[in-house]
């Protein structure tokens, strides 16, 4: 009766992850809505536009926007991900969040939200079929045969979702790579030939051999992810990167946005990867033992206090990482020099502890006998048994797999359900579903945003607070002056990190005392300041001078806070160099 009542009614769809959250029309309303409710605090632009034409768009939140530009700012950017919407629900409920509760904040801080920075990929995943896809709209040859997206995947078993194939004992032609997992049959793993296993199965993407090739669902749509395509660490020759470095139109609407913002000290990314619940690695390094694949060792305590900031204000205690390879957060890091946060927002709950039942106890005589060491003897062969239950390959992605079960309904895996295939015979079709993982239940966005503005707010304050000290004037005598003066940065955060002052990858502090050189006797006439540490670091100047004039002129070209000029009077001096 099964294959009738499919013909008749159809398959059964499978609902997204993101049921429940924005589309297109719904987030724009709600971003115009802010202006009329907020017309003196958010102004909302466009930055770009996407490859299809969607606009790009930034929130722009400050106490006024009329010097929203000359304040220091925090970058918030979600979207990037085609698989993670919920970086844009939370983007969107913490810029609601600050206008309705944190304006004082904004008087200080002008925030930048991004809320949709890959908005193609988002909406291709809302259509009829959850896709899985990932990138942006670029059309790619990713097998390199001279056509362009001719084999993606397909959805053919008609439940709604992209989800995987295994085929059991395939020809010679195709080795078998995986086999269930012993420990949860469900979850395919790779044989661990030390313990005698061996492959059965073969993986592939659910679709079909489009043009005959061999492969299966390798050369579709949406190929060149977004948060690959940025400079540090892009890999060349990889697919998902793109042909270059910003060569996607969205990557590099969001580049121009940075540079055209210079007083940007800090940023929050929401997507696949994270750097706060667990602290990236900062004692490896790339081929050239060079360049750091984490963070800089100078950068580590900066990022702890970040970290247990994070872990003050939210209740994120998991979190995956998909790699900084060509990520925003590692260029803005590495690049800009700006303390980066990249967040999941969310990681794996523990599925609901079941009611506790009171255990029956068995009678008696029934009971094996204990041993000492928790083991039970078999009354005939006296044989001590112990039972452990074994261990999935993957414990996170059977954790994932057990939420599902108990909180979730399943919705998150597609049982294994055999399909006749149209070029491999017998297969079965199942696996996760895509974007189980990354986006949360609808109705827990709000309660994880709060949390996330209680961070954001936290991690402002720790901005760089970079005073003047002096300028101090001592007179030597015969017209001889020494000055002083010391930039000193109180806040918690660097200027510039330490990886972009290591590289040398952003504009110095330029401080120039403004005298023609033969009137220095001593010191620099231009002093080059790569950046101030937070929590006191301070540079400090000093100069002896004999000036023609009775003032002198000291210009602060600062990249975070612009230029400055302070006018430094010179009393006069008698002829042993006191003052009067």
């Amino acid at each position: 009766m099964l294959i009738p009542l499919l013909l008749a009614f159809g398959p059964l769809q499978t609902a997204p992850p993101w049921d429940g959250y924005l589309d297109d029309t719904s987030l724009s309303t709600r971003l115009q809505g802010w202006t009329t409710a907020f017309p003196e605090h958010v102004r909302v632009d466009a930055y770009g536009t996407s490859r299809e034409g969607r606009p790009l768009m930034v929130a722009t939140l400050a106490g006024d926007l009329a010097t929203a530009g000359s304040k220091p700012a925090i970058l918030v950017v979600a979207g990037l991900d085609g698989l993670h919407p919920a970086g844009t629900e939370y983007a969107v409920r913490i810029a609601e969040l600050l206008l309705a509760e944190h304006l004082e904040s904004l008087g200080e801080t002008t925030i930048y939200v991004l809320p949709i920075a890959n908005p193609d990929g988002i909406a291709a995943n809302r259509g009829k079929v959850n896709l899985g896809r990932r990138g942006v709209s670029r059309q790619v040859d990713g097998d390199r045969d001279g056509t362009i997206d001719e084999d993606g995947p397909r959805d053919l078993n008609g439940d709604g979702v992209i989800s995987q194939m295994r085929w059991l004992d395939p020809p010679l032609s195709r080795p078998a790579t995986h086999l269930p997992d012993p420990a949860e049959p469900r979850l395919m793993k790779t044989p661990d030939r030390a313990k005698g296993e061996e492959a059965t199965h073969v993986m592939m993407i659910e679709g079909v051999d489009e043009d005959g090739d061999g492969l299966v669902a390798e050369d579709g749509p949406g190929e060149v992810r977004l948060d690959r395509n940025f400079p540090h660490l892009w890999q060349e020759h990889s697919v998902d990167a793109g042909p270059y470095p910003l060569s996607e139109r969205e990557s590099l609407a969001i580049v121009e946005f940075v540079l055209a913002h210079p007083r940007i000290v800090a940023a929050v990314v929401y997507g696949p990867n994270d750097s706060v619940v667990a602290i990236p690695p900062s004692d490896k390094k790339d081929q050239t033992n060079q360049t750091p694949l984490g963070i800089d060792a100078g950068d580590k305590s900066l990022y702890t206090k970040i970290s247990e900031a994070y872990a003050e204000h939210t209740s994120q205690k998991r979190a995956s990482n998909d790699g900084d390879e060509g990520g925003l957060h590692s260029w803005l890091y590495a690049h800009r020099g700006i303390p980066t946060v990249s967040s999941n927002g969310w990681g794996r709950p523990d599925p609901t502890a079941p009611e506790e039942v009171a255990p029956v106890e068995a009678p008696e005589e029934d009971k094996p006998p204990v041993e000492a060491d928790g083991g039970t003897k078999d009354a005939e062969t006296e044989e001590v048994k112990k039972e452990e239950p074994p261990k999935p390959a993957d414990a996170e992605a059977a954790g994932w797999l057990a939420w599902s079960d108990v909180d979730r309904d399943g919705s998150g895996f597609v049982e294994w359900q055999s399909f006749e295939h149209p070029t491999f015979g017998t297969v079965e079709i199942g696996g996760m579903v895509p974007g189980f993982r990354l986006n949360p239940p609808a109705d827990r966005l709000d309660e994880i945003a709060r949390e996330q503005v209680a961070f954001l707010v936290a991690f402002s304050a720790m901005q760089p607070d970079v005073s003047i000290e002096g300028p101090e004037v001592e007179a030597v005598g015969h017209g001889t002056y020494r000055v002083r003066m010391a930039m000193v940065n109180a806040g918690g955060m660097p200027t510039r990190t330490s990886m972009a002052r290591r590289n040398r990858a952003i504009r110095p502090i330029v401080v120039r005392l403004e005298l023609e050189r033969d009137q220095i006797l001593d010191g620099a006439p231009v002093n080059r300041i790569d950046g101030l540490d937070g929590d006191g670091g301070r540079a400090t100047l000093d100069w002896v001078i004999r000036p023609k004039a009775n003032s002198v002129r000291i210009r602060i070209d600062d990249p975070l806070t612009g230029v400055r000029t302070i006018e430094v009077p010179l009393p006069q001096q008698g002829p042993e160099g006191d003052a009067s």
